[in-house]
């Protein structure tokens, strides 16, 4: 049977959410599979579901191998630096010594170091992919251009460019959710996700002080649970520095934040009255978004950063793209929540853009892969 590897719910983060995803669109395909979970100790013992067969402690190498000799079908592993234990997640070669084949899905990939980062993390970094390259049948991209990156690094192995999914959802009623929030008649900025410092949140903060004296009418709500590795190595306080740069800014009113976990439908009705996604990333190589892929799902207006995801997903007039300054930024804004037909205009075509690349038509792309590689056929009723 396949195999999905990676992190899986109730452990609450995006690859998680996209395992479980994939593996629900594989199953209406005809593909089913089990699921084995890399966890943080303190999530090994959570109340996993049935389909997980076998849960790993991070830096538990001695469990990577074991979990590698028990696979033997063919795998599909998620990969993030970092996901996995060891140097920036090395143990994911120990996994990869599986006997059966195995397809990577790489959601991240560097060409520069990240912010905070130098050239020698990024050079292990590569190294390690190109170890992954030699281990596994096939790489997944998230991004377009990701083929040509990898053969840039050395890689030799079959790439395949499968977008991220996105559910089928309908248009929401914007302002409909918007009166229910109690914000009927504002201009609705939002950003979703696991909360830190690659949100950007501090920069967006700073627009807002220069977007509210010309247009009292904006709000900014930020939604989503405090990045849990942030969160075990300093508590809460990121989100305190948040709050107090809010009221240092005088924006403490304008700025709504709805921290925790969100359900499904709690973050379709948040998203949904959202008149403007704010993407203010600083990580300019981010190769896969599943904020963005979610905003051109609901069909949704998104102010960028130029990041990879972003630089292809939001082109066509689909979305509006800025480096990281401040006036430009809040000058966009100005001229978007007075400009509703052109507001209208993106939000037409991020959603048509976004029909390509809902969990169904990627499923199918997956299962064709699979077949190609691995041999698998979907299961006939």
């Amino acid at each position: 049977m396949l195999t999905l590897v990676g992190t899986y719910p109730p452990i609450r983060c995006g690859i998680a959410t996209f395992n479980r995803d994939l593996r629900e669109a594989l199953l209406r395909e005809g593909v089913p599979s089990q699921v084995a979970v890399v966890a943080h100790p303190e999530e090994v013992a959570l109340p996993f579901p049935q389909e997980v067969v076998r849960v790993v402690a991070k830096e538990d190498r001695e469990g990577y191998r074991a979990l590698a000799r028990l696979l033997r079908g063919p795998v599909i592993l998620q990969h993030e630096y970092g996901l996995y234990g060891g140097k920036w997640g090395d143990y994911v070669l120990d996994l990869l010594e599986a006997q059966g084949p195995k397809l990577v899905v790489l959601h991240t990939l560097l060409q520069a170091p990240p912010p905070g980062l130098g050239e020698a993390d990024l050079r292990y970094m590569q190294g390690l992919l190109r170890a992954m390259a030699e281990r596994a049948q096939a790489f997944v991209a998230l991004h377009p251009e990701g083929e040509g990156l990898l053969r840039a690094l050395g890689v030799r192995i079959p790439v395949a460019h499968i977008p991220h999914g996105v559910p089928d959802l309908p248009r929401p009623p914007k302002e409909a959710l918007k009166r229910a929030l109690g914000l009927e008649g504002a201009f609705l900025l939002f950003t979703y996700g696991l909360l830190g410092p690659g949100k950007g949140l501090e920069f967006a903060l700073k627009v807002l002080a220069r977007v509210l004296p010309h247009n009292p009418r904006v709000r900014y709500l930020v939604a989503g649970r405090l990045h849990p590795n942030l969160e075990r190595h300093e508590g809460r306080r990121y989100l305190e520095r948040v709050r107090e740069m809010a009221e240092a800014l005088g924006v403490g009113e304008a700025f709504l934040l709805r921290e925790g976990y969100l359900s499904e439908e709690e973050l379709y009705r948040l998203a949904g009255a959202a008149d403007l996604f704010l993407l203010p990333y600083p990580n300019l190589e981010q190769v896969s978004s599943g904020t963005l892929s979610y905003a051109l799902a609901l069909g949704k207006a998104v102010l960028s950063t130029p990041f990879r995801h972003a630089r292809a997903a939001l082109a066509a007039g689909r979305g509006v793209l800025l480096p990281l300054e401040e006036e430009a930024w809040a000058q966009a804004v100005l001229a978007l929540a007075e400009s509703p037909e052109r507001l209208r205009e993106m939000e037409e075509r991020a959603y048509a853009y976004a029909r390509d690349f809902t969990w169904p038509r990627v499923a199918r792309a997956y299962r064709r892969l699979l077949e190609e590689v691995a041999d698998v056929r979907p299961r006939v009723a």
